[in-house]
């Protein structure tokens, strides 16, 4: 766990602030429930520098708050991480000590590089931090995220990486540049993944509540089913050299001599769009 010292860098409980990062509390007694609004505070930024070296992994697991990934010129890991909390707008004391003692942020090397956002046991659920990622453009790693609430953006356009996976329980996925192993899902949100290659392993991209596109090349060489279960599977550009079969809520495809791997595409709800570029 790195040394920290954290203090609450603005306290946002002006109507207007405060209604964009804003939840709600429930009081319940004998006679009435009353609703309470929270606030965001939010602490200060901290920000780590782990060496990256030639195939190693990067796993992130979040707990609480928004993931982005991203690649630049950079020649280690870069990581930002912004911690914050729920809570009453009177619960600023309150708010900085959880973002002080309840929080443990960390990114180490233990084989992969390990980049973790974590509760201690018993600590408030709306205590957490939004964690921002540089890897260096010749990241030929595998991606790995763990996300338990908050939304997800990983951008790996040009990295030769081997390998996505991102598995959220709550909130959107958005996957740019993806090769290798592809697997993604979130128990709820939309998800839209877009394919630099077509992997040789089989993958899945998955949604229990929400819509999914995909965008793949043109020249792929696989196979893919689609289905939905409360929608409809939706075409853009399918190339006439795909051979298709089923039509509507469920479509499976062979993409070239299908010699790649399957990918499987599934909702609960929701519309499957499947655009070839």
């Amino acid at each position: 766990m790195m040394n920290r010292s954290l203090r609450i860098a603005c306290f946002l409980v002006c109507a207007v602030s405060a209604a964009a990062t804003a939840g709600c509390a429930l009081t319940i007694d004998d006679n009435s429930i009353t609703a309470e609004t929270l606030v965001r505070y939010e602490g200060s930024k901290e920000r780590a520098r782990v060496e990256y070296l030639a195939t190693q992994s990067v796993r992130i697991v979040s707990q609480n708050g928004d993931v982005e990934v991203r690649t630049g010129d950079v020649s280690d890991v870069e990581v930002t991480f912004s911690p914050f909390t729920m809570r009453k707008k009177d619960e600023n004391t309150i708010a900085v000590q959880e973002i002080e003692n309840d929080l443990e942020l960390s990114a180490i090397t233990s084989g992969d590089v390990v980049i973790s956002a974590r509760r201690t046991p018993g600590a408030s659920g709306g205590l957490g931090a939004d964690i921002e990622v540089v890897l260096p453009a010749a990241f030929d790693g595998g991606l790995s995220v763990e996300q338990g609430n908050g939304g997800v953006d990983v951008d790996l356009d040009g990295a030769p990486s081997y390998g996505t996976t991102v598995v959220s329980d709550n909130g959107s996925i958005d996957v740019v540049g993806a090769r290798g192993a592809i697997d993604v899902a979130t128990d709820n949100g939309h998800v839209f993944v877009d394919l630099d290659a077509w992997s040789a392993s089989d993958g899945s991209i998955k949604s229990g509540n929400g819509a999914i596109e995909l965008a793949v090349p043109a020249g792929v060489d696989g196979t893919m089913t689609a289905q939905t279960l409360n929608g409809d599977v939706v075409e853009q550009g399918i190339p006439s050299t795909w051979a298709t079969a089923g039509e509507g809520s469920a479509t499976s495809y062979t993409m070239g001599d299908g010699d790649g791997g399957l990918l499987t595409v599934f909702t609960e709800n929701g519309d499957i769009t499947i655009a070839v570029k």
